[in-house]
């Protein structure tokens, strides 16, 4: 623990070999290593071959969903719980909710 009373983190590395010290950036580096951009063309793909289902989600379900369970829950087979997973959701909702959308469209529901 720092002196008055404030904790820190470990130094992270990004899997190229950045170094994240600051809290901003580390925050920065989980986000991406969470939730990685798509690769080119996915997104197109996605929205051609899938059904309309996805069409039926609203990102305020997902929303109240999400947040209407406890964070005491044990956490499931990728080891995140509800806290670790609102905390993603506050730093960047719009990517979940694509997440989701794109898993409906492609009907690809990863095991973790």
């Amino acid at each position: 623990m720092k002196p008055g009373g404030q904790q820190t983190t470990k130094t992270l590395k990004s899997r190229d070999g950045v170094v994240a010290e600051s809290w901003g950036d580390k925050a920065e580096l989980i986000k991406e290593e969470a939730f990685p951009k798509p690769l080119k063309g996915v997104e197109r793909k996605a929205q051609e071959e899938g059904g309309g289902m996805w069409k039926k989600i609203i990102d305020e379900d997902m929303r109240l969903g999400l947040f209407d369970q406890s964070v005491k829950k044990a956490p499931g087979p990728d080891r995140l719980g509800f806290k670790a997973i609102r905390l993603l959701w506050e730093w960047d909702a719009p990517r979940i909710i694509a997440i989701v959308k794109a898993s409906f469209r492609l009907g690809v529901h990863p095991q973790v």
